[in-house]
């Protein structure tokens, strides 16, 4: 079988990183796999990938992938932009697609004339794949998809890869950033947008006495948060945008998600296998990725609350990677397989 992996763009982010991976995994199990994008990255930062177009609804990269996916059995549409490009570009071709929803679907609508058109689109796919199951529920309610064309595939990571550090790793780790084992580390792992709060989780952990803050990522809020860091006394340390996330969790006692919209937050996922607790927002499928030494507050929940969390999280004890193992590849690969192998069928 052979499979295109369409994304949005070549930015180092979520959507982005995962559908490269998911092609990875894909050859490695004995697949023709390949990545494009339709888009240039917007940062400093960017994935190694074959960019079709200058936008991602142009008509050169729209005419592009349809030229790109000749010769393929299915290409998988990797989230947002990626539906209407594949749904129009693909339109008499004899390539299926596979549209991967990213997000939370009953966040999407933006009226009737809207909703109208995805539903459009979305009856283009020939299967829609959910990251958990109230996600394809109400993909199927609101956009009037099948239920025999919706699956439910969650994120996944690579669990050799992803792992409880040792505990000269956790030193190391540490050191590099400069923190001793007296203090709280906490990690905010995420792009530097307004719908992650970054600042919302530096006013957080600033209420947490001995605690800083590692924020990896970066993104059109990178400016205020290098402003906030400048005020915190050095208890906010900004990354940047990292090839690798691991020694930011291994160093970690708590990792905090602020955001007030999410689908199935990679990092979450990471934490997890890192036995690294959570302090999240009820928000998207973040209840399906957490484990018992985590904790979850309202998304409206003020700094006060969230420190308090973080507080009662650093100071509890367990272990939350055995729970993380039905997200490991090993467990989700076959998961895919199945889907694109109906699709192309």
């Amino acid at each position: 079988m052979k499979v295109l992996v369409a994304l949005a763009s070549a930015n180092r982010r979520g959507a982005e990183i995962e559908g490269t991976e998911l092609a990875r995994q894909l050859s490695a199990r004995g697949v023709e796999a390949e990545v494009v994008a339709l888009a240039p990255s917007s940062g400093a930062v960017s994935l190694d990938v074959e960019v079709l177009g200058a936008a991602p609804l142009s008509k050169a990269t729209l005419r592009a992938l349809r030229r790109r996916a000749k010769g393929f059995d299915v290409v998988i549409a990797y989230g947002s932009s990626t539906l209407p490009a594949c749904a129009i570009a693909l339109l008499g071709s004899r390539v299926p697609f596979v549209y991967r929803s990213i997000g939370d679907p009953t966040q999407w609508s933006r009226g009737g004339l809207h909703r109208l058109r995805t539903v459009l689109l979305f009856h283009r796919a020939k299967r829609v794949v959910a990251l958990w199951p109230e996600a394809g529920e109400a993909i199927g309610r609101l956009y009037r998809v099948p239920a025999k064309r919706i699956v439910v595939i969650p994120n996944a990571r690579d669990e050799a890869v992803f792992r409880p550090p040792s505990d000269a790793e956790r030193a190391e780790a540490r050191a590099a950033f400069g923190l001793t084992d007296d203090v709280t580390v906490v990690a905010f792992v995420g792009a530097l947008s307004a719908e992650k709060r970054p600042l919302l989780a530096i006013e957080s952990v600033m209420q947490v006495d001995v605690a800083h803050l590692l924020i990896a990522g970066d993104g059109p809020l990178g400016a205020e948060v290098e402003a906030a860091a400048s005020d915190s006394g050095g208890r906010v340390h900004v990354l940047g945008s990292l090839p690798d996330v691991r020694p930011v969790l291994w160093a970690s006692d708590v990792l905090v998600n602020t955001s007030s919209t999410e689908g199935m937050p990679g990092s979450l996922i990471e934490a997890a296998m890192c036995a690294v607790p959570v302090v999240t927002t009820d928000v998207g499928a973040v209840r399906e990725v957490v484990g018992a030494t985590s904790s979850v507050v309202e998304p409206s929940a003020s700094a006060e609350t969230i420190a308090a969390a973080v507080r009662d999280v650093a100071a509890g004890a367990g272990n939350s990677a055995a729970h993380a193992q039905r997200f490991s590849w090993g467990a989700v690969a076959p998961q895919w397989l199945g889907a694109l192998g109906d699709a192309a069928r």
